[in-house]
């Protein structure tokens, strides 16, 4: 992977030893941005290679498999990110790094940090350690405390030409497996199909077993009603909002411990009947 741009200025700073404590970075595509980033650690972290794509030291190594000590990333747990996640970052930075010549964090979505996370976290940066560097990835920058930006460096890294799965962090073939069952899915909506429901049973959540896939797939069959919306030949556009509308809630309801089976069925049902109007 090819660091873009502005990590490899980055890379410059450090090189001079004027690396940040903090930056906050504002990207379009958290899960590229994540992926890079981590190859960046690796480039300052390894003294062996020194490149990109190191896959020849144990310390590359544990990068890849999110088990070097001295790296912690942190993302919400279900809805928010917890103070429990700030306080062992706070307590396993406590010591010098061992392998690494720095202690270094990563938050993706800090906006989703709870009012005591969030406390902690101020705290945190505002005492800064020499050894400690702190990356905070979001998609969008105005979500963000001022108390935060104010003690961060603030970074863009915006990319192009970003297919579908890229956006959802999967594999391709994995999109495109997703994607066929979404499209049924779709077929079955808007026709008014009465085996629906047995689809959700019988095919959809034996081929997606998950609570992850689940999300993807709502993400996906989202994302087919806006290119429809979108496109030209649009009509009744009021409907395919009102179904947006009702995708975006039970995707919310996917953070929480619901029964997926119900919840596809209440969602075909409610979908259903934006047709009948």
């Amino acid at each position: 992977m090819e660091l873009n741009e502005v990590l490899q200025d980055l890379l410059d700073i450090y090189r001079e030893y004027r690396l940040a404590h903090a930056y906050l970075i504002e990207t379009n595509n958290i899960t590229k941005c994540y992926d890079e980033m981590k190859e960046f650690i690796k480039i300052i972290s390894c003294k062996k290679t020194f490149e990109p794509n190191c896959t020849k030291c144990n310390l590359c190594n544990l990068i890849n498999i999110n088990n070097l000590p001295s790296l912690i990333t942190i993302e919400p747990d279900g809805k928010s990110i917890k103070k429990e996640a700030i306080e062992n970052l706070k307590s396993s930075f406590a010591n010098y790094p061992i392998y690494t010549e720095n202690n270094i964090y990563i938050i993706k979505y800090p906006e989703k940090m709870n009012a005591t996370a969030f406390n902690k976290m101020l705290k945190f940066l505002e005492e800064p350690e020499n050894n400690i560097i702190g990356f905070f990835i979001t998609e969008d920058k105005d979500d963000i405390a001022s108390t935060i930006i104010s003690r961060c460096e603030t970074l863009k890294i915006f990319y192009t030409d970003i297919n579908d799965y890229d956006k959802l962090g999967i594999e391709v073939d994995e999109y495109n497996k997703i994607n066929v069952l979404a499209q049924t899915f779709i077929e079955k909506i808007e026709i008014g199909s009465k085996n629906i429901v047995w689809y959700n049973t019988n095919v959809l959540l034996k081929e997606l077993p998950n609570r992850e896939d689940i999300i993807n797939f709502l993400k996906i069959v989202m994302n087919s009603y806006h290119n429809k919306l979108l496109s030209k030949d649009c009509f009744l556009k009021d409907n395919i909002l009102r179904k947006e509308k009702i995708l975006v809630k039970y995707l919310e309801q996917l953070n929480y411990n619901v029964n997926i089976s119900l919840l596809l069925d209440s969602l075909v049902i409610e979908m259903g009947q934006i047709n009948e109007k």
